[in-house]
């Protein structure tokens, strides 16, 4: 049997589909599984047993993202199409390809063109928890997508020897010594960012506290960001690992880290991949849906700050006009208190009472 599955554009969206994968491979040991991913989520499943061959499409949408699903579903002669990117243009074009089975969430109106539908996202429902009833979807002879026992699944990333011997000698060359904690400065939209000058503040407390030192973790992109934060630092060690990694790198220097602090982002969920326990910071989205996902067994513990206001979740559309309210009730106080719980800090005495409640994430 040939599956097709085709997968998201980012590394969070990317990873939540990793525990479908296993699910897939899992019920389904003899198929041959490809991928069809961007380049950023394909960096990312490199590596994975369950896929048998990774293919790249096009950077951008429209016709070139089309063209290539098409001309991958005509060379490959699939017997099955699992569309975790659920859209009528894929559903038409799978349909088109007449492949004999059609698996997908009711949205966009592919209902009519898949064989097997399935109920879009529950409320409250995790990102994870909807990709694995998908898959439960394309192995199942009834087509039915009961919900999965979460419990025996797991995000992976396959790390290479490479990728592991750079995040060392990236440690030793910085003479970063353990605990370390990572901050995750970058987002892909500026509502789901914590403030600079936060960053700056937690590193200090951090390190005045308990000499406990940070790295900044993010892409290129990120690299003026950086440079400001590092400006407004007050005498804490901060090492820069703005640019310097793959994204498979960039899953070996966190594997390191004692704690990684992180908005919606990918590399806060490559940390929950690589079992490191994590503080998620969310305003904008709402943490039921992407926050940290981790297994009742085996994963690391996880705190996920969220205020849930009354403009939230906003997602896309922000209605404070650029204040971002919800990332600034997050303050410096309150996540030291939460990466102090997870690390144990002996100096814990030092910060202030927290100004909310913190809502624990983990099984969801």
């Amino acid at each position: 049997m040939r599956l097709l599955c085709v997968n998201l554009n980012y590394i969070g969206d990317a990873l939540f589909t990793t525990a479908a994968l296993g699910l897939l491979k899992g019920r389904l040991p003899e198929a041959r599984i490809d991928v069809l991913a961007g380049k950023r989520a394909a960096a990312i499943l490199e590596g994975n047993p369950s896929i048998e061959r990774l293919i790249l499409r096009p950077p951008h949408g429209g016709s070139g993202r089309a063209l290539a699903l098409a001309q991958t579903l005509r060379s490959g002669k699939y017997d099955a199409v699992v569309l975790f990117q659920s859209t009528l243009a894929n559903a038409f074009l799978a349909w088109r390809a007449r492949v004999p089975v059609r698996v997908g969430f009711a949205r966009e109106g592919c209902g009519p063109m898949l064989t097997h539908v399935v109920p879009s996202r529950y409320p409250a429902e995790h990102d994870v928890d909807a990709y694995l009833r998908v898959a439960n979807a394309a192995v199942r002879r009834d087509g039915t997508a009961n919900p999965v026992d979460s419990r025996a699944y797991r995000l992976s990333i396959a790390l290479s020897p490479d990728d592991a011997a750079f995040a060392e000698s990236f440690f030793r060359a910085h003479e970063v010594s353990p605990p370390v904690v990572g901050l995750v400065i970058g987002t892909t939209r500026p509502q789901k960012r914590w403030p600079e000058e936060y960053f700056a503040r937690l590193a200090d407390k951090l390190w005045n506290a308990a000499k406990v030192s940070c790295v900044l973790l993010g892409g290129p992109e990120e690299a003026e960001v950086a440079q400001r934060i590092l400006s407004l630092t007050r005498g804490a060690p901060v090492v820069s690992a703005i640019g310097k990694t793959t994204e498979k790198q960039l899953a070996g220097v966190i594997a390191r880290l004692s704690v990684v602090v992180s908005g919606d982002s990918g590399p806060l969920h490559v940390a929950t991949a690589m079992t490191v326990p994590t503080v998620g910071l969310f305003g904008s989205t709402d943490p039921a849906d992407t926050g940290p996902w981790t297994p009742t067994v085996g994963g690391a513990p996880s705190t996920v700050l969220y205020d849930a206001l009354f403009c939230a979740p906003c997602r896309k559309n922000p209605t404070c006009n650029g204040r971002f309210d919800c990332m600034r009730g997050l303050t410096p106080d309150r996540v030291f208190d939460a990466v102090a719980a997870l690390i144990d800090l002996p100096d814990r005495r030092l910060s202030l009472p927290m100004a909310a409640p913190i809502f624990v994430g983990g099984d969801r």
